[in-house]
């Protein structure tokens, strides 16, 4: 069962405010969770590069890989997973990651790197740009029961989790706290303007998602994206052609198994309604803890243990290969049988 009132700009003939808004908080939460939960880049919506670069990244995946999985099949974890994958896959022909990243790669086989593909490609962007951001935007909407149930039953470990994720990266305790509390703050603006403003608590998120024909030029704005930072990033980075052979397969395979999965979730009922919903106060107390967690972390790896930064990303990186590999399995079977 489906909230009464569904976003009213469609109804009406054309995209109201609210719903330009929305993508643009939707856009701002792939961020977030992608950019600031790691500190990969401290300040995503203050600086030129950010504004400019990273939110049309993530806002256009986001907003077409969406799209595609509501319009076109249901917004279970497999159809989502599989779709994050294709998300994730923007860093081999944009950052060249995959192939050379700016880090010593541990592994490699056929000129791929098999971590960065792992814990990249099919963990952080599936879970972090995508899965995660839709979940939370979900409780800011109609409830869909996206998120993990562990994030659901345990919003404030989560938190805690996540500050200490970012302390791994972050270069200083000033740097963790400055970042962490102004991309906090500035989501919390957000919120409060939909919830307040726009009343975004009453619309059903399938309708403020892009229709099938808003999908066409967003799809086109991301290909663009894609041939102009593609070629103007790192492009003596870009390997031979048998080191990228294995990427197009794996284009390939998710592109197939996505639409087995998408093909299969429309015969399966509606996707299940959580009673969780975002009040602007938990959401408040949700940022305070990730900024303590992130500060006082950091701070203890500058100040007594400069070795816990590096424990911290080789468990990171551990755990990810595992839930990635954990995660393609299930989708692909799940994808595969009738």
């Amino acid at each position: 069962m489906r909230p009464i009132n569904t976003y009213m700009g469609h109804t009406m003939g054309g995209r109201g405010m609210q719903g330009y808004f929305f993508w643009f908080l939707l856009a701002s939460l792939s961020v977030f969770f992608a950019e600031v939960t790691v500190a990969s880049y401290l300040y995503p919506y203050f600086t030129p590069w950010g504004i400019i670069s990273l939110l049309p990244l993530y806002g256009l995946h986001t907003l077409v890989l969406a799209g595609i999985v509501y319009r076109f099949g249901k917004p279970r974890f497999e159809t989502l997973y599989l779709a994050g994958i294709l998300f994730g896959l923007y860093e081999a022909y944009i950052t060249k990651v995959v192939w050379n990243p700016e880090w010593d790669s541990v592994l490699k086989i056929g000129g791929v790197g098999i971590f960065e593909v792992l814990v990249v490609v099919l963990f952080w962007h599936p879970f972090m740009s995508f899965i995660i951001p839709l979940g939370v935007a979900e409780l800011l909407t109609s409830g869909r029961r996206i998120l993990p149930g562990i994030v659901l039953r345990h919003p404030y470990l989560t938190a805690t989790l996540l500050g200490i994720v970012e302390s791994s990266n972050a270069p200083s305790p000033l740097h963790s706290f400055l970042s962490t509390f102004s991309s906090s703050a500035f989501l919390i603006l957000l919120v409060h303007i939909w919830l307040g403003r726009f009343k975004g608590g009453r619309y059903d998120m399938e309708g403020l998602l892009p229709t099938s024909k808003e999908l066409k030029p967003l799809f086109l704005a991301l290909l663009a994206y894609y041939i102009i930072f593609g070629s103007l990033l790192r492009r003596e980075a870009l390997p031979d052609l048998s080191a990228q052979a294995p990427i197009w397969l794996l284009y390939a395979a998710t592109f197939f198994l996505l639409y087995r999965a998408l093909k299969k979730s429309r015969e399966h009922g509606e996707v299940g309604l959580t009673e969780c919903r975002l009040e602007l106060r938990r959401l408040s107390r949700l940022a305070g803890v990730f900024v303590i967690s992130a500060t006082i972390f950091t701070s203890i790896k500058t100040l007594a243990l400069p070795e816990l930064g590096v424990a911290l990303i080789m468990a990171l990186w551990a755990f990810a290969s595992v839930v990635a590999v954990v995660s393609l399995v299930k989708s692909a079977r799940w994808a595969l049988t009738q």
